[in-house]
């Protein structure tokens, strides 16, 4: 999987967020899948104010305590056009400008692209240098559909 080369300004994000790391979330203790699961059963995304878009999720990984095998937050949410109003139960940040390497999935169920990606991205890493600030997945309406989803990926460039 090639990736593309863009640059992206500065951005805003409000969601919901949990500390982890790759070697929790490889095994059944994971908590990425629960965090999913209170944003849908939550709906947060109809609780975060000034959103820009209506059809984007965000998944954000940023604070990397090092690198893939260190700690870092993970966050659930969305574009935002001011962090003002942010609610007390969520997190807000600004997404620095950056240029990114995009992976783009094959179509197929989230459960499975998702994982195979990211290989795909420690397996890419290994020659291209990453700035572990943050990195996001964008949901759009390509990934309506769990079960026949499409993903892009973007990944900070140092």
């Amino acid at each position: 999987m090639q990736p593309t080369i863009i640059k992206k300004e500065a951005f805003q994000a409000i969601g919901i967020s949990i500390t982890t790391n790759n070697e929790l979330e490889m095994s059944s203790a994971g908590k990425i899948p629960h965090l999913w699961n209170q944003y849908f059963q939550e709906q947060i995304t109809n609780q975060i104010p000034n959103k820009t878009t209506q059809t984007e999720t965000l998944a954000l990984y940023s604070n990397y305590e090092s690198d893939e095998t260190g700690r870092y937050t993970y966050t659930i949410g969305v574009p935002v056009s001011t962090v003002i109003d942010t609610p007390e139960n969520m997190t807000s940040f600004t997404i620095p400008a950056a240029t990114y390497a995009v992976f783009t999935t094959r179509k197929g169920p989230l459960s499975e692209i998702i994982a195979e990606a990211w290989q795909d991205i420690w397996n890419w890493s290994k020659e291209n240098k990453r700035t572990f600030t943050t990195d996001f997945e964008l949901y759009d309406e390509r990934a309506f559909d769990p079960n026949d989803a499409q993903v892009d990926i973007y990944i900070a460039l140092a």
